[in-house]
Protein backbone atom coordinates (compact mmCIF):
# COMPACT_ATOMS: atom_id res chain seq x y z
CA UNK A 1 0.00 0.00 0.00
CA UNK A 2 1.15 3.66 -0.77
CA UNK A 3 1.00 6.07 1.62
CA UNK A 4 0.96 10.28 1.23
CA UNK A 5 1.71 12.51 4.08
CA UNK A 6 0.31 16.29 4.52
CA UNK A 7 1.47 18.39 7.21
CA UNK A 8 -0.11 22.13 8.10
CA UNK A 9 2.62 24.08 10.01
CA UNK A 10 -0.09 26.63 11.98
CA UNK A 11 0.00 29.73 13.60
CA UNK A 12 -0.92 27.24 16.70
CA UNK A 13 0.45 23.94 16.39
CA UNK A 14 1.65 21.41 13.81
CA UNK A 15 -1.06 19.01 12.64
CA UNK A 16 0.13 15.72 10.41
CA UNK A 17 -1.87 13.71 8.15
CA UNK A 18 -1.26 10.42 6.92
CA UNK A 19 -3.53 8.48 3.94
CA UNK A 20 -3.88 6.00 1.73
CA UNK A 21 -4.49 6.27 -2.19
CA UNK A 22 -8.32 6.29 -1.46
CA UNK A 23 -8.44 9.18 0.31
CA UNK A 24 -8.95 7.25 3.86
CA UNK A 25 -7.06 9.00 6.76
CA UNK A 26 -4.78 6.30 8.42
CA UNK A 27 -3.38 8.32 11.14
CA UNK A 28 -2.85 11.80 12.54
CA UNK A 29 -1.19 14.39 15.09
CA UNK A 30 -1.12 17.23 16.55
CA UNK A 31 2.02 19.27 18.91
CA UNK A 32 1.37 22.62 19.79
CA UNK A 33 3.53 25.21 20.08
CA UNK A 34 3.98 28.74 21.64
CA UNK A 35 3.73 32.45 20.36
CA UNK A 36 5.54 34.71 22.12
CA UNK A 37 4.42 38.42 22.36
CA UNK A 38 7.68 40.61 23.70
CA UNK A 39 6.36 44.04 23.41
CA UNK A 40 2.50 45.78 22.26
CA UNK A 41 1.87 44.55 18.67
CA UNK A 42 4.16 42.32 18.36
CA UNK A 43 3.77 38.39 18.18
CA UNK A 44 6.69 35.73 17.40
CA UNK A 45 7.25 32.18 17.04
CA UNK A 46 10.49 30.50 16.77
CA UNK A 47 11.26 28.44 13.60
CA UNK A 48 13.84 25.92 15.27
CA UNK A 49 10.30 24.79 16.77
CA UNK A 50 8.45 24.28 13.81
CA UNK A 51 10.43 21.71 13.10
CA UNK A 52 11.49 20.40 16.17
CA UNK A 53 7.68 19.54 16.45
CA UNK A 54 7.32 18.57 12.74
CA UNK A 55 9.45 16.07 13.25
CA UNK A 56 8.10 14.73 16.88
CA UNK A 57 4.53 15.08 15.08
CA UNK A 58 5.94 12.99 12.14
CA UNK A 59 7.34 10.04 14.15
CA UNK A 60 3.72 10.32 16.51
CA UNK A 61 1.86 9.55 13.22
CA UNK A 62 3.94 6.91 11.41
CA UNK A 63 4.22 4.92 14.95
CA UNK A 64 0.34 4.97 15.48
CA UNK A 65 -0.06 3.85 11.53
CA UNK A 66 2.09 1.09 12.22
CA UNK A 67 3.14 1.52 8.61
CA UNK A 68 6.59 1.05 6.69
CA UNK A 69 8.38 4.46 6.24
CA UNK A 70 9.43 2.95 2.99
CA UNK A 71 5.40 3.44 1.90
CA UNK A 72 5.15 6.83 2.45
CA UNK A 73 5.54 8.03 -1.25
CA UNK A 74 5.40 11.84 -0.45
CA UNK A 75 5.14 14.47 1.46
CA UNK A 76 3.67 18.09 1.19
CA UNK A 77 3.76 20.75 3.60
CA UNK A 78 1.31 23.99 4.49
CA UNK A 79 1.48 26.10 6.34
CA UNK A 80 -0.09 30.70 6.71
CA UNK A 81 1.29 33.08 4.50
CA UNK A 82 3.57 36.14 5.34
CA UNK A 83 5.29 34.26 7.74
CA UNK A 84 9.30 34.78 6.99
CA UNK A 85 12.27 33.32 8.38
CA UNK A 86 15.57 35.34 7.77
CA UNK A 87 18.59 32.82 6.98
CA UNK A 88 22.40 34.24 7.38
CA UNK A 89 24.59 32.74 4.78
CA UNK A 90 25.89 29.13 6.59
CA UNK A 91 21.46 28.51 6.22
CA UNK A 92 20.54 29.25 9.85
CA UNK A 93 17.61 31.80 11.19
CA UNK A 94 18.67 34.88 12.26
CA UNK A 95 15.92 35.73 14.47
CA UNK A 96 12.71 34.49 15.92
CA UNK A 97 9.80 35.39 13.13
CA UNK A 98 7.67 37.79 12.74
CA UNK A 99 4.05 36.75 12.51
CA UNK A 100 1.67 38.03 10.44
CA UNK A 101 -0.36 39.04 13.34
CA UNK A 102 2.12 40.99 14.03
CA UNK A 103 1.19 45.27 13.65
CA UNK A 104 5.03 46.39 14.52
CA UNK A 105 5.50 47.55 10.85
CA UNK A 106 2.48 49.68 11.41
CA UNK A 107 4.89 53.15 10.55
CA UNK A 108 6.34 51.48 7.70
CA UNK A 109 3.16 50.54 6.25
CA UNK A 110 1.65 54.09 6.36
CA UNK A 111 4.53 55.39 4.77
CA UNK A 112 4.55 52.52 1.63
CA UNK A 113 0.61 53.28 1.21
CA UNK A 114 1.18 56.81 1.20
CA UNK A 115 4.16 56.84 -1.15
CA UNK A 116 3.54 53.46 -3.48
CA UNK A 117 0.40 52.37 -2.24
CA UNK A 118 -0.91 52.39 -5.72
CA UNK A 119 1.77 50.87 -7.30
CA UNK A 120 2.40 48.18 -4.57
CA UNK A 121 -1.10 47.25 -5.23
CA UNK A 122 -1.30 47.71 -9.01
CA UNK A 123 1.45 45.22 -8.85
CA UNK A 124 1.16 42.77 -6.13
CA UNK A 125 -2.82 42.66 -6.04
CA UNK A 126 -2.95 43.25 -2.11
CA UNK A 127 -3.16 46.53 0.16
CA UNK A 128 -0.41 47.73 1.96
CA UNK A 129 -0.55 46.10 5.36
CA UNK A 130 1.69 45.56 8.22
CA UNK A 131 0.60 42.07 8.23
CA UNK A 132 2.86 41.32 5.06
CA UNK A 133 5.85 40.88 4.07
CA UNK A 134 6.86 43.74 2.75
CA UNK A 135 6.32 46.26 5.84
CA UNK A 136 8.17 44.05 8.01
CA UNK A 137 11.09 43.40 6.13
CA UNK A 138 11.07 47.65 5.93
CA UNK A 139 10.96 47.49 10.16
CA UNK A 140 13.71 45.04 10.02
CA UNK A 141 15.66 47.05 7.76
CA UNK A 142 15.59 50.33 9.69
CA UNK A 143 15.44 49.13 13.50
CA UNK A 144 17.84 46.10 12.91
CA UNK A 145 20.31 46.51 10.85
CA UNK A 146 22.46 43.98 11.95
CA UNK A 147 20.06 41.00 11.01
CA UNK A 148 19.38 43.04 7.61
CA UNK A 149 23.20 42.65 6.77
CA UNK A 150 23.35 39.35 7.81
CA UNK A 151 20.52 38.14 5.45
CA UNK A 152 21.10 36.15 2.74
CA UNK A 153 17.98 34.12 2.26
CA UNK A 154 14.10 34.43 3.03
CA UNK A 155 11.70 31.59 3.31
CA UNK A 156 8.57 31.39 3.98
CA UNK A 157 7.09 29.25 6.67
CA UNK A 158 6.52 26.08 4.97
CA UNK A 159 9.58 26.70 2.58
CA UNK A 160 11.64 26.64 5.55
CA UNK A 161 10.53 23.04 6.78
CA UNK A 162 10.75 21.70 2.72
CA UNK A 163 14.47 23.52 2.76
CA UNK A 164 15.04 21.31 6.53
CA UNK A 165 13.54 18.14 5.19
CA UNK A 166 15.82 18.77 1.30
CA UNK A 167 17.97 21.21 1.22
CA UNK A 168 16.60 22.75 -1.63
CA UNK A 169 15.38 25.95 -2.00
CA UNK A 170 11.85 27.04 -3.37
CA UNK A 171 8.08 28.48 -2.85
CA UNK A 172 4.74 28.63 -5.16
CA UNK A 173 2.89 31.33 -6.19
CA UNK A 174 0.60 31.86 -3.18
CA UNK A 175 2.96 32.10 -0.88
CA UNK A 176 4.87 34.25 -3.56
CA UNK A 177 2.01 36.66 -3.34
CA UNK A 178 2.02 36.68 0.23
CA UNK A 179 5.06 38.37 0.48
CA UNK A 180 3.84 41.57 -1.44
CA UNK A 181 7.26 41.39 -3.48
CA UNK A 182 5.79 39.66 -6.49
CA UNK A 183 4.54 40.69 -9.70
CA UNK A 184 1.22 38.80 -9.99
CA UNK A 185 0.31 39.64 -13.82
CA UNK A 186 4.12 38.98 -14.87
CA UNK A 187 4.49 35.84 -12.30
CA UNK A 188 7.57 36.69 -11.22
CA UNK A 189 9.16 38.39 -8.51
CA UNK A 190 8.81 42.48 -8.89
CA UNK A 191 12.50 44.25 -9.25
CA UNK A 192 10.61 47.42 -8.90
CA UNK A 193 8.70 46.39 -5.51
CA UNK A 194 12.28 45.17 -4.21
CA UNK A 195 13.90 48.20 -5.29
CA UNK A 196 11.63 50.14 -2.39
CA UNK A 197 13.34 48.84 0.52
CA UNK A 198 16.42 48.16 -1.39
CA UNK A 199 15.84 44.08 -1.09
CA UNK A 200 18.61 41.88 -3.32
CA UNK A 201 16.37 39.79 -5.41
CA UNK A 202 19.08 37.44 -4.98
CA UNK A 203 17.42 36.80 -1.44
CA UNK A 204 14.42 35.46 -2.91
CA UNK A 205 13.37 32.06 -3.85
CA UNK A 206 12.61 29.86 -7.31
CA UNK A 207 9.15 30.25 -7.77
CA UNK A 208 7.63 27.19 -8.93
CA UNK A 209 4.33 24.70 -9.20
CA UNK A 210 2.92 23.90 -6.18
CA UNK A 211 2.77 20.55 -7.29
CA UNK A 212 6.88 20.48 -8.37
CA UNK A 213 8.67 18.03 -6.35
CA UNK A 214 10.99 20.43 -3.73
CA UNK A 215 13.49 17.84 -3.01
CA UNK A 216 14.12 14.59 -1.69
CA UNK A 217 14.17 14.29 2.22
CA UNK A 218 18.19 14.02 3.28
CA UNK A 219 19.92 11.61 5.82
CA UNK A 220 19.90 14.04 8.43
CA UNK A 221 16.21 14.98 8.06
CA UNK A 222 15.27 10.93 8.26
CA UNK A 223 17.01 10.71 11.31
CA UNK A 224 15.16 13.40 12.55
CA UNK A 225 11.51 12.81 11.04
CA UNK A 226 11.49 8.77 10.61
CA UNK A 227 10.91 9.42 6.82
CA UNK A 228 13.04 7.22 4.41
CA UNK A 229 16.07 9.13 2.34
CA UNK A 230 14.87 10.05 -1.01
CA UNK A 231 10.76 10.24 -0.29
CA UNK A 232 9.69 13.09 -2.20
CA UNK A 233 8.96 16.34 -0.92
CA UNK A 234 6.60 18.45 -2.66
CA UNK A 235 7.03 22.43 -3.06
CA UNK A 236 3.41 22.83 -1.39
CA UNK A 237 1.17 25.80 -1.01
CA UNK A 238 -0.57 27.90 1.73
CA UNK A 239 -2.76 26.72 4.35
CA UNK A 240 -6.33 28.21 3.33
CA UNK A 241 -5.97 26.82 -0.53
CA UNK A 242 -4.75 23.51 0.64
CA UNK A 243 -7.62 23.41 2.84
CA UNK A 244 -9.83 24.66 0.30
CA UNK A 245 -8.82 21.55 -1.60
CA UNK A 246 -9.05 19.13 1.37
CA UNK A 247 -13.10 20.36 1.55
CA UNK A 248 -13.83 20.19 -2.18
CA UNK A 249 -13.89 23.47 -2.81
CA UNK A 250 -12.72 24.53 -6.40
CA UNK A 251 -15.51 26.24 -8.38
CA UNK A 252 -16.53 29.39 -8.62
CA UNK A 253 -19.02 30.62 -6.85
CA UNK A 254 -17.80 28.49 -3.40
CA UNK A 255 -17.29 29.68 -0.56
CA UNK A 256 -15.61 28.83 2.88
CA UNK A 257 -15.90 30.18 5.85
CA UNK A 258 -13.03 29.48 8.17
CA UNK A 259 -12.73 29.55 11.71
CA UNK A 260 -9.13 28.78 13.03
CA UNK A 261 -6.54 30.98 15.07
CA UNK A 262 -7.95 33.86 12.47
CA UNK A 263 -11.38 33.95 10.85
CA UNK A 264 -12.31 34.82 7.15
CA UNK A 265 -14.90 34.38 4.23
CA UNK A 266 -13.27 33.04 0.70
CA UNK A 267 -14.61 32.86 -2.67
CA UNK A 268 -13.36 30.46 -5.43
CA UNK A 269 -13.14 32.64 -8.32
CA UNK A 270 -12.51 32.26 -12.67
CA UNK A 271 -10.50 35.41 -12.83
CA UNK A 272 -8.75 37.68 -10.09
CA UNK A 273 -10.82 40.06 -8.45
CA UNK A 274 -8.36 42.23 -6.59
CA UNK A 275 -9.53 44.69 -4.00
CA UNK A 276 -8.21 47.18 -1.46
CA UNK A 277 -10.02 45.43 0.89
CA UNK A 278 -9.37 41.52 -0.02
CA UNK A 279 -6.46 39.61 -0.21
CA UNK A 280 -6.33 37.95 -3.80
CA UNK A 281 -4.06 34.77 -4.62
CA UNK A 282 -3.93 32.31 -6.77
CA UNK A 283 -5.99 28.83 -6.86
CA UNK A 284 -4.12 25.36 -6.47
CA UNK A 285 -6.48 24.62 -9.80
CA UNK A 286 -5.63 26.02 -13.04
CA UNK A 287 -7.37 29.32 -14.33
CA UNK A 288 -9.18 29.51 -10.59
CA UNK A 289 -8.50 32.29 -8.54
CA UNK A 290 -9.24 33.15 -4.82
CA UNK A 291 -10.80 36.44 -2.91
CA UNK A 292 -9.97 36.66 0.70
CA UNK A 293 -11.76 38.58 3.26
CA UNK A 294 -9.66 37.87 6.89
CA UNK A 295 -10.40 39.33 10.00
CA UNK A 296 -7.24 38.74 12.74
CA UNK A 297 -9.34 37.10 15.68
CA UNK A 298 -11.60 33.92 15.18
CA UNK A 299 -11.05 30.79 17.26
CA UNK A 300 -8.17 33.01 19.01
CA UNK A 301 -10.72 35.30 20.43
CA UNK A 302 -12.28 32.33 22.20
CA UNK A 303 -9.04 30.77 23.26
CA UNK A 304 -8.30 34.33 24.85
CA UNK A 305 -11.59 33.41 26.93
CA UNK A 306 -10.96 31.08 28.03
CA UNK A 307 -7.28 31.38 28.97
CA UNK A 308 -8.40 34.53 30.60
CA UNK A 309 -11.73 34.15 32.05
CA UNK A 310 -10.85 30.41 32.82
CA UNK A 311 -8.85 31.68 35.90
CA UNK A 312 -12.27 31.81 37.70
CA UNK A 313 -13.59 28.11 37.47
CA UNK A 314 -15.56 27.40 34.40
CA UNK A 315 -18.40 25.04 34.90
CA UNK A 316 -17.81 22.96 31.51
CA UNK A 317 -16.66 24.18 28.04
CA UNK A 318 -17.01 27.45 26.29
CA UNK A 319 -19.49 25.22 24.32
CA UNK A 320 -21.64 24.59 27.21
CA UNK A 321 -21.28 27.49 28.58
CA UNK A 322 -22.15 29.39 25.82
CA UNK A 323 -25.43 27.61 25.07
CA UNK A 324 -26.98 28.25 28.94
CA UNK A 325 -27.43 32.07 27.26
CA UNK A 326 -30.25 33.05 24.83
CA UNK A 327 -29.01 34.25 21.16
CA UNK A 328 -28.29 38.22 21.95
CA UNK A 329 -27.31 37.60 25.18
CA UNK A 330 -29.35 40.89 27.05
CA UNK A 331 -27.50 42.96 24.44
CA UNK A 332 -24.16 42.75 25.46
CA UNK A 333 -21.91 42.52 22.33
CA UNK A 334 -18.42 41.56 21.86
CA UNK A 335 -16.11 42.62 19.43
CA UNK A 336 -12.75 40.09 18.45
CA UNK A 337 -10.75 42.59 17.68
CA UNK A 338 -7.61 41.72 19.98
CA UNK A 339 -4.89 42.22 16.87
CA UNK A 340 -6.21 44.71 15.38
CA UNK A 341 -8.32 44.03 12.32
CA UNK A 342 -7.63 43.16 8.93
CA UNK A 343 -11.14 43.18 6.31
CA UNK A 344 -13.24 45.05 6.17
CA UNK A 345 -11.65 48.00 7.91
CA UNK A 346 -7.64 47.12 7.89
CA UNK A 347 -7.65 49.28 10.74
CA UNK A 348 -4.51 48.20 13.06
CA UNK A 349 -5.49 50.78 16.01
CA UNK A 350 -8.91 48.86 16.78
CA UNK A 351 -9.39 47.03 19.84
CA UNK A 352 -11.85 44.68 21.44
CA UNK A 353 -14.68 44.82 23.81
CA UNK A 354 -18.02 43.91 25.29
CA UNK A 355 -20.68 46.41 25.12
CA UNK A 356 -24.35 46.82 26.94
CA UNK A 357 -22.87 44.69 30.38
CA UNK A 358 -25.62 44.95 33.13
CA UNK A 359 -26.04 43.52 36.55
CA UNK A 360 -28.27 40.41 34.57
CA UNK A 361 -25.34 39.57 32.55
CA UNK A 362 -23.24 36.29 33.70
CA UNK A 363 -20.65 34.10 32.69
CA UNK A 364 -22.94 32.29 30.26
CA UNK A 365 -23.44 35.69 28.59
CA UNK A 366 -20.08 37.00 27.80
CA UNK A 367 -19.07 32.84 26.64
CA UNK A 368 -21.76 33.77 23.90
CA UNK A 369 -21.05 37.03 23.26
CA UNK A 370 -17.23 36.13 22.40
CA UNK A 371 -18.91 33.74 19.54
CA UNK A 372 -21.15 35.87 18.54
CA UNK A 373 -19.15 38.79 18.66
CA UNK A 374 -16.33 36.51 16.12
CA UNK A 375 -19.72 35.63 13.95
CA UNK A 376 -20.61 39.22 13.49
CA UNK A 377 -16.97 39.85 12.51
CA UNK A 378 -17.52 37.15 9.97
CA UNK A 379 -20.71 39.16 8.67
CA UNK A 380 -18.33 41.91 7.93
CA UNK A 381 -16.25 39.83 5.54
CA UNK A 382 -19.35 38.46 3.89
CA UNK A 383 -21.07 41.42 3.29
CA UNK A 384 -17.68 42.90 1.80
CA UNK A 385 -17.70 40.00 -0.33
CA UNK A 386 -21.02 40.97 -1.51
CA UNK A 387 -20.33 44.62 -2.16
CA UNK A 388 -17.65 43.42 -4.47
CA UNK A 389 -20.09 41.61 -6.51
CA UNK A 390 -18.29 38.19 -5.94
CA UNK A 391 -21.15 35.46 -5.79
CA UNK A 392 -21.88 33.10 -3.54
CA UNK A 393 -23.70 29.86 -3.86
CA UNK A 394 -22.63 28.20 -1.47
CA UNK A 395 -20.80 27.45 2.12
CA UNK A 396 -18.46 25.49 3.61
CA UNK A 397 -17.17 26.09 7.31
CA UNK A 398 -13.99 24.57 8.10
CA UNK A 399 -11.41 24.69 11.18
CA UNK A 400 -11.34 24.13 14.60
CA UNK A 401 -13.70 26.32 15.67
CA UNK A 402 -16.01 24.65 13.20
CA UNK A 403 -16.35 21.80 15.00
CA UNK A 404 -18.38 23.45 17.40
CA UNK A 405 -22.16 22.63 16.83
CA UNK A 406 -23.52 25.92 18.49
CA UNK A 407 -20.83 27.98 16.79
CA UNK A 408 -22.11 26.67 13.44
CA UNK A 409 -25.92 27.58 14.34
CA UNK A 410 -24.71 30.99 15.26
CA UNK A 411 -23.05 31.74 12.63
CA UNK A 412 -26.02 30.08 10.32
CA UNK A 413 -28.07 32.30 11.69
CA UNK A 414 -26.07 35.52 11.73
CA UNK A 415 -25.37 34.74 7.82
CA UNK A 416 -28.74 33.63 6.80
CA UNK A 417 -27.19 30.82 5.03
CA UNK A 418 -26.67 27.16 5.06
CA UNK A 419 -23.29 25.88 6.04
CA UNK A 420 -21.74 22.55 5.13
CA UNK A 421 -18.89 21.09 6.99
CA UNK A 422 -16.77 18.80 6.15
CA UNK A 423 -15.88 17.06 10.05
CA UNK A 424 -12.45 15.74 8.72
CA UNK A 425 -9.51 16.17 11.51
CA UNK A 426 -6.73 18.63 10.41
CA UNK A 427 -8.30 19.50 6.81
CA UNK A 428 -5.33 21.78 5.70
CA UNK A 429 -3.01 18.72 6.51
CA UNK A 430 -5.20 16.22 4.89
CA UNK A 431 -5.39 18.85 2.11
CA UNK A 432 -1.25 19.27 2.20
CA UNK A 433 -1.64 14.65 1.78
CA UNK A 434 -3.81 15.50 -1.39
CA UNK A 435 -1.40 17.74 -3.08
CA UNK A 436 1.15 15.01 -2.43
CA UNK A 437 -0.45 12.72 -4.34
CA UNK A 438 -0.56 15.11 -7.45
CA UNK A 439 2.85 16.01 -7.06
CA UNK A 440 3.87 12.14 -6.88
CA UNK A 441 1.49 11.43 -10.08
CA UNK A 442 -0.50 8.97 -7.49
CA UNK A 443 -3.38 11.41 -8.41
CA UNK A 444 -3.66 12.28 -12.07
CA UNK A 445 -5.23 16.09 -11.49
CA UNK A 446 -6.21 17.57 -8.52
CA UNK A 447 -9.95 16.44 -9.98
CA UNK A 448 -9.00 13.35 -9.28
CA UNK A 449 -7.38 14.05 -5.74
CA UNK A 450 -10.71 15.99 -4.47
CA UNK A 451 -12.60 12.65 -5.75
CA UNK A 452 -10.54 10.35 -4.00
CA UNK A 453 -10.53 12.61 -0.75
CA UNK A 454 -14.51 13.29 -0.52
CA UNK A 455 -16.00 13.64 2.86
CA UNK A 456 -19.05 12.65 4.54
CA UNK A 457 -20.56 16.51 5.38
CA UNK A 458 -23.09 17.62 7.71
CA UNK A 459 -25.20 20.50 7.14
CA UNK A 460 -26.02 23.03 9.58
CA UNK A 461 -29.46 25.65 8.37
CA UNK A 462 -30.31 28.40 9.62
CA UNK A 463 -33.28 29.28 12.54
CA UNK A 464 -35.60 31.45 10.64
CA UNK A 465 -36.56 32.53 14.28
CA UNK A 466 -33.67 33.69 15.23
CA UNK A 467 -32.17 35.38 11.97
CA UNK A 468 -34.39 39.27 12.48
CA UNK A 469 -32.65 39.44 16.00
CA UNK A 470 -29.27 38.64 14.53
CA UNK A 471 -30.15 41.11 11.93
CA UNK A 472 -31.10 44.08 14.16
CA UNK A 473 -27.73 43.35 16.36
CA UNK A 474 -25.37 43.06 13.60
CA UNK A 475 -26.64 46.77 12.83
CA UNK A 476 -25.65 47.50 16.47
CA UNK A 477 -22.29 46.06 16.06
CA UNK A 478 -21.40 48.19 12.87
CA UNK A 479 -22.48 51.52 14.73
CA UNK A 480 -20.60 50.76 17.54
CA UNK A 481 -17.28 49.61 15.59
CA UNK A 482 -17.66 53.60 14.10
CA UNK A 483 -17.96 55.28 16.78
CA UNK A 484 -15.45 53.85 19.01
CA UNK A 485 -12.71 53.80 16.54
CA UNK A 486 -11.63 56.96 17.03
CA UNK A 487 -11.37 56.51 20.90
CA UNK A 488 -9.21 53.54 20.23
CA UNK A 489 -6.77 55.41 17.63
CA UNK A 490 -6.56 58.15 21.00
CA UNK A 491 -6.22 55.05 23.49
CA UNK A 492 -3.25 53.53 21.05
CA UNK A 493 -1.40 56.74 20.48
CA UNK A 494 -1.78 57.76 24.44
CA UNK A 495 -0.40 54.21 25.35
CA UNK A 496 2.39 54.29 22.63
CA UNK A 497 3.55 58.16 24.18
CA UNK A 498 3.42 56.05 27.68
CA UNK A 499 5.40 53.63 25.96
CA UNK A 500 7.84 55.85 25.16
CA UNK A 501 8.23 57.93 27.90
CA UNK A 502 9.29 54.40 30.12
CA UNK A 503 11.90 53.78 27.40
CA UNK A 504 13.58 57.21 28.18
CA UNK A 505 13.07 57.22 31.83
CA UNK A 506 14.77 53.71 31.90
CA UNK A 507 17.55 54.93 29.07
Amino acid sequence: MTYLLGADIGTSSCKVVLINTRGDTIATSRIAYQTNYPHTNWAEQNPEEWYDHFCQAVRQCIQSAHVATASIHAVSVCGPAHDVVLLDRHGRALQSVILWSDRRSTPQAQWLENLYGDVIFDTSYQPVSPHWTLAQLLWIKERQPEIWQQMTRLMIRKDYICYRLTGSWATDWYDAIGTQLFDVQQGRWSQALCDLIDLPMSYLPPVRDATAISGRVTQQASEDTGLAVGTCVAVGSGDSVVEALGAGVFEPGQGIVKLSTSGSVSVVTATPRPSHKTITYHHLIPDRWYSIAATNSGAAAAQWFVDVFGRVPMSGNLDQIAAKAEPGNLGLIFHPYLQGERAPHWDPYLRSDFVGITIQHQQQHFARAVLEGVAFSLRDCLELCYSLDLDIHEFYVLGGGARSPLWRQIIADIFGHTLIETPTVNLAAYGAALLAGVAHRTFASFEEAVLMGKQQQTVTEPNPKTIPLYADLYVLYQRLTKSLAPIYHDLSLLMAEEATDAIVETS
